[in-house]
C-alpha cells in the first residue's frame, strides 16, 4: 500500500473517532455529588432571646438537582440542653430539650432558594452548629471534553487526508504525450 492510501485511512479513522468521542458524550447524563456549607458556628443563647439564622443557597437550578437534603448536627458546648426547629412555616424538624442532635431532611430546591430557619429557642447554652445542604448535580463538563477530545482527534485526521492529497499530487506520475508524426 502507498503512502497517499495510508493517510488517507488513517485520516478517515481520526475523523471517525473524532465524531464519537465528540458526540457519545452528550447522549450521556452524569451527576456529581455536590455540597454547601450553611452553618458552622458556635453561638451564645440568651435565656431571653433565642437564635434564629436563614439557611439558603439561591444557586440550585431544580431541573438539574436531585436528592437535595440537609444534614446537621447542634451540640451543646456550655450550659444545658436546648430545643431547636427548621422551619419556613412548615416544620421540616423539631428536638427539644438535648444537648446534642443530629438530623437530615430531604427539601425541594425551591425550599432552600427561598430560605429555611434554624431557630434555637431561649436558653442559657452555647451551641455549636454545623449544617449542610448536599445533592447531585447533573454536570456537562464530560461533553465539553469530549468535544475538546473530538475536535483535537477531528483536526489531525482532516490533516492527515490533505497531506495524503498533496503526496497523492506530488508523487503521482507524470504523464506525457507524444505525438509521432506522419511522414
Amino acid at each position: 500500500m502507498n503512502l497517499p492510501k495510508v493517510l488517507a485511512i488513517v485520516g478517515v479513522i481520526l475523523l471517525i473517532i473524532g465524531l464519537v468521542f465528540a458526540f457519545v458524550p452528550v447522549t450521556q447524563e452524569v451527576w456529581q455529588e455536590k455540597s454547601y456549607l450553611l452553618a458552622s458556628e458556635t453561638t451564645e443563647i440568651s435565656p431571653y432571646i433565642g437564635h434564629q439564622e436563614l439557611l439558603t443557597y439561591l444557586f440550585l437550578s431544580p431541573e438539574d438537582v436531585r436528592n437535595l437534603k440537609l444534614q446537621g448536627t447542634l451540640k451543646s458546648i456550655e450550659g444545658g440542653n436546648f430545643s431547636f426547629e427548621v422551619t419556613d412555616g412548615e416544620l421540616y424538624f423539631k428536638a427539644e430539650n438535648v444537648s446534642e442532635k443530629s438530623f437530615e431532611i430531604s427539601v425541594e430546591p425551591e425550599e432552600l432558594t427561598n430560605g429555611l430557619w434554624l431557630k434555637i429557642k431561649p436558653a442559657n447554652v452555647t451551641v455549636s452548629t454545623h449544617i449542610e445542604a448536599i445533592w447531585e448535580q447533573r454536570t456537562y463538563s464530560h461533553v465539553l471534553g469530549g468535544l475538546l477530545l473530538g475536535g483535537i482527534l477531528g483536526f489531525f485526521g482532516f490533516i492527515l487526508l490533505i497531506a495524503a492529497l498533496v503526496v497523492y499530487l506530488i508523487r503521482r506520475p507524470k504523464v506525457t504525450v507524444e505525438v509521432q508524426k506522419k511522414t
